[in-house]
């Protein structure tokens, strides 16, 4: 089959494939607008999660601590119990 295309018709073609092309630019920009978000939100997340385990990993540390002193206390309060008969 023979097509043949006129002025008008190459014209109305050339004006669709600008628009086109224009809207594909726009999309792309949008894109990589919404790209650059996404990785800027990956990093504040990140970021809250390595401090939230580096205070978790702190309080870990703290816990452990008052548990040894505590345990240090029960254990002197056990042996000063049976040196001490009146106690109790």
């Amino acid at each position: 089959m023979i097509r043949i295309v006129t002025r008008a018709r190459l014209a109305r073609l050339e004006d669709a494939a600008r628009t086109a092309s224009e809207q594909a630019r726009q999309a792309s920009g949008a894109a990589n607008e919404a790209f650059g978000r996404h990785v800027r939100e990956l990093w504040n997340v990140t970021d809250r999660a390595e401090r939230a385990e580096a205070a978790t990993t702190e309080v870990g540390v703290l816990l452990s601590g008052a548990l040894a002193e505590l345990s240090d206390a029960q254990q002197e309060l056990l042996r000063e119990g049976h040196r001490d008969p009146s106690a109790a």
